[in-house]
C-alpha cells in the first residue's frame, strides 16, 4: 500500500512538472490571455479532480460557516498563474510601470534611503510578491533569501527546479541584476546578509514562515495558522538583533490584474544584542502577523495552511478546534478571492 501512495505521488508531481513545462512555453510564445486561460483551464481540471475534492473538504473544516468553493479553485491555480507570470518577468514581458502598487500601512523610513531595513515576509502569491522587487517600489540595494535550489532527481525535485528557476530569474530580470539572492547555507550566508545591512539603504528580504526541521534544533515550536504545531528558523530576528537593524512585515496581496496592495505591519525594533532571548518573541510577532494575513486571503497563500484549527472572522485569529468561537463564525463578513480578470494584451 505504501509503495502504491509514493508512485501516485511521484506520478501526480511528475503531471505538475510538465504543467509548468507547458505554461513556459505558452507564457512565452502566446499573448498573455492565452497563456493566463491556459494556467485557469488547469486550475478547473484540479478543482473536479480528487485533489480539488480533498482541497474543498480542509477548507471547510479551517474555514466553518464560509463557501469556500471559488477560494479552494484560485488556491489550487496560483502557482500556475505565478508561474505564468514568473516566466514573462523573466523574459521582461512584464514591465514594473504597467503595474499600480498601493502601500497600506508603510513605514516612514520608507521615504529615508540611507535607513536598512529587514522585511520579513511569507509565501503569498508569486504574482502579488513581484511588486517588492520592481525598482520604482524599493529603490534600494535589495538582497533577497532563498532555500537552496534541490537536486533532487525525482518528479518532484524536477518541478520544484522548474518554478524556483523562473522566479529567480523573474527577480533578476526585475532589477536588472541589481540584486544579492542568497541561498541559506553556512555561517558565510550570515555574514553576507549582515554585511548587506550595514551599508546605508539595504534592504534584505525574507520569507520568515519557512518550516524549519525540527532535528536541526535552535528553532521555535509553535501554532501557526491552521497547523496545531509547526516548526519554524529563529534566522529573521537573530539577524536584526545581530545588524541592530528594525524589522517590517510585509504581505502583498492582488486586488485585480497588475493591482498589487502591499500591507505593512508595525516595526519591531532591534533588542540589544546580547539579548538572545527576544529571539522568540520577535518571531513570534512575525508570525502572528502573518498566519492573520492567511485567514484574510486563503487563496493567495501558497503553501497548505493546515487543518488542525479553525479560523475566526470575527476575532481575526486562528482558534483550537475544541474553543467554542471557532466555529460561531457564521454572521461575520466571509474573505473575498483575490480577482484574477486579465486583460487581452
Amino acid at each position: 500500500m505504501h509503495s502504491c501512495r509514493v508512485a501516485l505521488t511521484q506520478a501526480v508531481e511528475a503531471f505538475r512538472a510538465l504543467l509548468f513545462m507547458i505554461l513556459r512555453l505558452a507564457a512565452l510564445c502566446l499573448p498573455r490571455s492565452w497563456a493566463y486561460g491556459m494556467a485557469d483551464g488547469i486550475q478547473w481540471l484540479l478543482s473536479v479532480s480528487p485533489i480539488g475534492a480533498r482541497a474543498r473538504r480542509d477548507m471547510r473544516a479551517a474555514f466553518p460557516g464560509q463557501d469556500v468553493e471559488e477560494v479552494a479553485a484560485s488556491w489550487l491555480g496560483r502557482p500556475f498563474r505565478d508561474h505564468v507570470n514568473a516566466t514573462r518577468m523573466a523574459a521582461g514581458l512584464e514591465r514594473g510601470r504597467d503595474w499600480t502598487i498601493e502601500m497600506l500601512g508603510a513605514p516612514a523610513f520608507l521615504d529615508d534611503p540611507s535607513i536598512s531595513f529587514i522585511m520579513a515576509t511569507g509565501h503569498f502569491s508569486r504574482e502579488a510578491m513581484s511588486s517588492i522587487y520592481m525598482p520604482q517600489t524599493l529603490p534600494r540595494r535589495l538582497a533577497t533569501v532563498i532555500a537552496p535550489m534541490t537536486q533532487s532527481k525525482t518528479p518532484r525535485g524536477l518541478r520544484v527546479r522548474l518554478q524556483m528557476r523562473e522566479m529567480v530569474n523573474g527577480i533578476r530580470a526585475l532589477r536588472q541584476g541589481d540584486v544579492d539572492i542568497a541561498e541559506v547555507a553556512g555561517k558565510s550566508f550570515l555574514v553576507r546578509l549582515l554585511r548587506h545591512l550595514r551599508e546605508p539603504g539595504g534592504v534584505v528580504v525574507i520569507a520568515s514562515d519557512a518550516a524549519w526541521g525540527a532535528e536541526k534544533g535552535g528553532g521555535l515550536t509553535r501554532p501557526f495558522a491552521g497547523y496545531a504545531t509547526q516548526d519554524f528558523a529563529l534566522g529573521t530576528a537573530r539577524l536584526a538583533r545581530m545588524s541592530q537593524r528594525p524589522v517590517v512585515t510585509c504581505v502583498p496581496f492582488l486586488v485585480d490584474d497588475r493591482h498589487v496592495v502591499m500591507e505593512w505591519s508595525p516595526v519591531i525594533q532591534p533588542p540589544a544584542r546580547d539579548d538572545s532571548a527576544a529571539d522568540a518573541r520577535i518571531t513570534n510577532e512575525i508570525l502572528d502577523w502573518i498566519e492573520r494575513r492567511i485567514g484574510d486571503r486563503p487563496d493567495q497563500y501558497v503553501l497548505w495552511h493546515g487543518a488542525d484549527r479553525r479560523w475566526s472572522n470575527v476575532a481575526r485569529c486562528w482558534i483550537d478546534v475544541d474553543k467554542p468561537e471557532a466555529v460561531n463564525d457564521t454572521d461575520a463578513p466571509a474573505f473575498v478571492p483575490s480577482r484574477t480578470m486579465k486583460s487581452a494584451s
